[in-house]
């Protein structure tokens, strides 16, 4: 299937993603943040969400122990500049200079856990000509393959098309749906 050959072809990005545990809580501004224009960035965007913000007072922030601080997330997309370094040097630049240069106050917070994911190729790249590689929401078709359906940040909706056009989870969530309704 032709349509299927040519969304094999497409490419991914490399993304680091990496959750901080801290020894207090953190006001931020905002629970949704970007970290971009930063040396130690080597290339990369980046983001960094306030989880404590977004679910107050969690114990399952904790692995269901008594909260302590704020939690953060932060992800690196673009990130093949970062792949080779240590997970120890990727999370001493987040608490040594991205967060404190974003919040002062994370200057003063101890870190007390950290885990980091490495995951090579794995995020859509939206180049330049890609559009036509992208697998139709109908997959082959509905006359030929009527129960296969695609869904992703990546999927053309046709019809269905609306808003940000790549690299955005709730156009993945979205496409779910339709994918789902279309069956």
């Amino acid at each position: 299937f032709p349509v299927f050959s040519k969304a094999a072809s497409l490419k991914g990005i490399d993304v680091i993603s990496c959750r901080l545990w801290f020894d207090r809580k953190v006001s931020t501004r905002s629970p949704a943040n970007v970290f971009s224009r930063f040396d130690s960035l080597r290339g990369a965007g980046g983001t960094f969400f306030m989880l404590d913000q977004f679910q107050e007072d969690s114990p399952e922030l904790w692995g269901d122990d008594t909260p302590q601080g704020s939690v953060v997330a932060c992800d690196f997309y673009n990130a093949g500049g970062l792949m080779s370094l240590s997970d120890e040097d990727l999370v001493k630049i987040l608490t040594d200079e991205l967060l404190p240069s974003a919040v002062t106050k994370f200057a003063d917070a101890k870190l007390v856990d950290s885990w980091v994911g490495k995951y090579p190729g794995v995020v859509s790249w939206f180049s330049p000509g890609s559009f036509d590689k992208r697998p139709p929401l109908e997959g082959a078709g509905t006359d030929v393959l009527p129960n296969i359906k695609c869904a992703g940040d990546w999927v053309r909706l046709g019809e269905r098309e609306h808003g940000a056009k790549g690299l955005c989870q709730e156009r993945a969530y979205v496409s779910g749906f339709e994918a789902a309704n279309s069956l």
